[in-house]
């Protein structure tokens, strides 16, 4: 028994090394093809993002989303991009999980639907996405997606305030002119 974990303690550190650095390095690969897309090659970018996020890397999916949504590096594929902003926001990217919450409160590029914006403004907003909580707060405070609830919006308006988001804190100092109170 003790040379078996003598054995199997070196391979068991390696692995632990081999999966840091493949996803150090996939964050890595991420970065590098986002710089390439941002210096004018999206194509290049995009055949870098494609496997990674085949491969389920969030950020790499988010990258493709955005790629597909605008046409840049690949055809222009709305469809596409909503598939891949769904993965990267179950996969918790916040910032896609924003982004399909405005699409659905806008009707932009998908139906528009109040109650799955509340759901991914709501995913957001509790991992502390400020424009998510200025979004929900919104919802709230005019009833769309949900059972109107002043108090609520309110609350939301105030985090998203509170956490910097600027326009809920022009929105909160407007609205105090108003009468509108923490």
């Amino acid at each position: 028994m003790k040379f078996l974990c003598h054995y199997l303690k070196p391979h068991f550190y390696l692995a632990i090394i081999l999966i840091v650095f493949s996803s150090t390095s996939h964050g890595g690969v991420v970065e590098e093809a986002y710089d390439i897309i941002r210096g004018g090659n999206p194509d290049k970018g995009y055949s870098m993002l494609l496997p990674l996020a085949e491969e389920g890397n969030p950020q790499a999916q988010y990258g493709i989303a955005i790629l597909y949504k605008e046409g840049w590096g690949t055809e222009k594929d709305v469809y596409k991009a909503i598939e891949y902003y769904q993965k990267a926001a179950e996969s918790g990217h916040v910032r896609a999980m924003f982004d399909l919450g405005l699409f659905y409160q806008q009707g932009h590029i998908v139906k528009q639907n109040y109650t799955k914006a509340v759901k991914w403004y709501e995913q957001a907003a509790k991992r502390g996405y400020s424009a998510a909580m200025y979004g929900l707060g919104g919802l709230y405070f005019n009833g769309f997606g949900v059972k109107k609830n002043e108090e609520v919006g309110k609350a939301w308006y105030m985090k998203s305030a509170k956490a910097g988001y600027e326009p809920a804190i022009k929105f909160v100092n407007d609205a105090k002119i108003l009468g509108f109170s923490e």
